[in-house]
């Protein structure tokens, strides 16, 4: 018989995790690269920044200013100001809270 691995219950979360925030940003594609016929990883990068972001995320502000940060020093700063990610950074707070993986 094989022993249980113990990290599986942390690896099953990450991996909800990152489906989810993947799903929150790629439906919000703010550059259109997705629509444009960009591959599905070409914002895995984002994605993975913010998935570490999460144990710090406690307030849909938290995740719009983690989506702020991330996208702004990522592509152009001038482009993602706080305002510009409102909505994905509540959508994914929403989310996140909505499936247990918020404290």
């Amino acid at each position: 018989m094989k022993p249980k691995d113990p990290n599986a219950a942390g690896r099953e979360k990450y991996q909800q995790m990152w489906d989810l925030t993947a799903d929150v940003i790629r439906k919000w594609d703010p550059y259109g690269l997705l629509a444009g016929g960009a591959p599905p990883d070409e914002i895995d990068q984002e994605i993975a920044s913010l998935v570490a972001q999460i144990p710090r995320i406690n307030s849909a502000a938290d995740a719009t200013l983690a989506v702020s940060r991330i996208f702004g020093s990522n592509f152009d700063s001038g482009s993602f100001p706080a305002d510009s990610c409102r909505d994905v950074g509540e959508e994914l707070f929403a989310v996140l809270l909505e499936k247990g993986l918020l404290r």
